[in-house]
């Protein structure tokens, strides 16, 4: 009996002491984003921490609507601008497993219509080169920019029109000087949106499903997304986190509403903190959700090779104040910032949104770090 007391004793010494530990390491957390929030103008911030195939840390914090007081939570809704081209690349991937295509095939033996840079015409233009923004497909910033900057709702010009009209010879978007770069396609590296829209098309075509379809279908549905959508028609705006701009000049938060844009599989996806959560879960425990197979581990290996010297497709890579290798990638757009990460080695994630933008890298890093290293 002595010996089962002390050692219940010990068991639950040591509880208190990690719960005492982790609610530390959680205070500083809150006090460190509240900082950051305040000193850069965020209106409101939601995170999420993964650790061998689990959420171990979830954080909330803000508004999701100023004007109405609605406090940020679990339900509401980011739209996570470009950090959506992981999913979009993720989808790709799944059609690649399943033998639909080469990386280096040339796109054009699957789409209605010819993509070629009108300064090399006679050469591909490639899944890799698209996946890896060496394509040398440019973004009209002329003609995209009151797309990006104007929240007018969804679009209302298909996926696969819009791209016709932009990449087509003879398309009424169509432009040789501003739509292409007079560069061989994978001679540099151009980060493109377009180039990741045309990627998601090419899901449209090869699957025979609508882009949106085909990720409710096989992805969102498995990774239990239950929420999550490309387009503001298939959400529950009053979950929606509403983007602003803070104005110096009016010492206050403006909204922006809410809008999308026609290459929406370049950085439309509306989500919460843990729904992206089951996705990078999923794409760090070998494909696996919940025993389903969602991703195959040899489309993961190819995007976010273990082995990061063999080169990598969508992600980027960045060191951490420690020196770890993580892939991640960043989404920024009017009143809307994200980001999302991971270890290849640790396999450990974590992954921020937030419906205000700012451009302090200091404190971008901080975030970065803090969430990584003390979140528990």
């Amino acid at each position: 009996m002595k010996r089962s007391f002390y050692l219940n004793i010990s068991f639950y010494t040591l509880i208190f002491g990690l719960n005492t530990v982790c609610q530390a390491q959680n205070s500083k957390i809150d006090s460190t984003v509240k900082a950051i929030m305040v000193e850069n103008h965020i209106a409101g911030l939601s995170a999420a921490v993964i650790d061998s195939g689990k959420i171990i840390w979830t954080g909330y914090y803000g508004y999701q609507n100023i004007e109405q007081q609605k406090k940020v939570n679990a339900q509401t809704t980011f739209v996570i601008a470009s950090t959506s081209k992981t999913v979009t690349a993720a989808a790709l991937m799944q059609l690649y497993s399943k033998g639909k295509f080469k990386m280096d095939d040339d796109i054009n033996k699957y789409l209605p219509f010819k993509v070629k840079n009108p300064n090399y015409p006679n050469l591909p233009i490639t899944f890799g080169q698209l996946l890896r923004h060496r394509s040398a497909i440019q973004d009209n910033i002329d003609y995209l920019g009151p797309f990006w900057l104007v929240k007018k709702g969804d679009p209302t010009i298909s996926l696969g029109t819009f791209l016709k009209d932009y990449l087509a010879i003879g398309g009424k978007n169509y432009s040789a000087k501003k739509n292409f770069f007079n560069e061989k396609p994978d001679s540099a590296f151009h980060y493109s949106n377009i180039g990741i829209s045309l990627a998601g098309y090419l899901v449209e075509c090869i699957s025979g499903m609508p882009f949106e379809q085909y990720c409710k279908q096989n992805i969102f549905t498995p990774l239990e997304m239950n929420t999550s959508a490309w387009h503001l028609k298939d959400l529950d705006t009053t979950k929606l986190a509403m983007p602003y701009h803070y104005s110096d000049s009016l010492k206050k938060f403006v909204p922006l509403g809410f809008g999308g844009f026609p290459d929406y599989p370049a950085g439309t996806l509306h989500t919460t903190p843990t729904q992206l959560a089951n996705f990078l879960i999923s794409w760090t425990q070998h494909g696996k959700f919940k025993d389903k197979q969602v991703f195959e581990g040899n489309a993961i290996q190819l995007l976010t090779p273990d082995e990061t010297s063999l080169g990598y497709y969508t992600w980027f890579l960045r060191g951490t104040e420690k020196g770890e290798l993580i892939y991640n990638h960043t989404g920024g757009d009017e009143g809307v910032l994200s980001f999302i990460a991971f270890s290849p080695k640790t396999k450990k994630g974590i992954l921020f949104m937030m419906n205000s933008f700012f451009e302090s890298r200091e404190a971008f890093i901080k975030l970065i770090n803090l969430f990584y290293y003390n979140a528990r």
